[in-house]
């Protein structure tokens, strides 16, 4: 079985390519952070499986599962997602399969048995069965309701609507909520993009606030805003994400 694994998340890349790396009759053909290196890889290389992330710069795993949907040749596609279990019912249909962050080996194993056994049933992903999992995953849920956070050897979830704002911090993102702060180890453009711009909105490169906790804006220096949240905190408000969200200074 030759596999192209496509996710922006070094540590989850490594984990998944490690996983994969110790299975029997598994070849690791390639990796990818991106989904136009993803497409680039997937034509080079022309895998059975594609572990794919739903969230990625450039083209997230959903166009890039649209543009394999056009391809005779399409590979099985299993999504890999930190949606919340709401979403991941976008994911169940016979043929394919998820993998939600953060899983185990038990969980991958039986993720790896059901890929066996649809390569063995089918040559191949058909184009119908892509383009009906996408339908899915659009219309089941467009955001995230919740963010599942780890925490040692379990997890638990915060909702969307108690997030005040989150803060990138090296390679974790830190989720400011009204309980506490919590580390997520994921990038601030993977959360963005999971988040409904009508409630959150990117003001700085390290900061997504919520725009229900915007007290106040206030003129700063060389044409740049201040944001005072309604917890105290103060967050530049740069031109370059100003001019992106119009709509908040009308």
């Amino acid at each position: 079985m030759r596999v192209v694994l496509a996710d922006d998340e070094a540590p989850a890349r490594r984990k998944l390519a490690r996983f994969l790396r110790e299975s029997d009759g598994v070849e690791l053909v390639g990796e990818a952070r991106t989904g136009t290196e993803a497409l680039a890889l997937i034509a080079a290389q022309r895998p059975d499986l594609v572990f794919l992330d739903v969230q990625m710069p450039d083209l997230d795993g959903v166009r890039v599962a649209e543009a394999l949907a056009e391809r005779a040749d399409a590979p099985r596609i299993v999504f890999v997602t930190a949606f919340d279990h709401h979403a991941v019912r976008a994911f169940e249909l016979d043929a394919l399969d998820y993998l939600l962050k953060p899983f185990d080996r038990e969980r991958f194993e039986r993720t790896l048995a059901r890929a066996r056994d649809a390569l063995a049933s089918a040559p191949g992903e058909t184009a119908e069965q892509i383009a009906e999992l996408i339908a899915r995953l659009r219309g089941e849920t467009a955001y995230a309701r919740r963010l599942l956070i780890p925490d040692g050897d379990r997890s638990f979830y915060v909702a969307v609507r108690e997030v005040v704002r989150l803060e990138a911090d090296g390679n974790d993102v830190v989720v400011h909520a009204r309980d506490g702060a919590f580390a997520l180890r994921a990038t601030l453009e993977s959360l963005e993009g999971r988040l409904d711009p009508a409630q959150f909105a990117r003001v700085h490169r390290s900061h997504v606030v919520n725009i229900d906790q915007i007290a106040e804006v206030r003129p700063w220096f060389h044409g740049d805003q201040k944001l005072v949240l309604r917890d105290g905190t103060e967050i530049a408000w740069s031109r370059r994400y100003a001019a992106k969200r119009p709509d908040l200074l009308r």
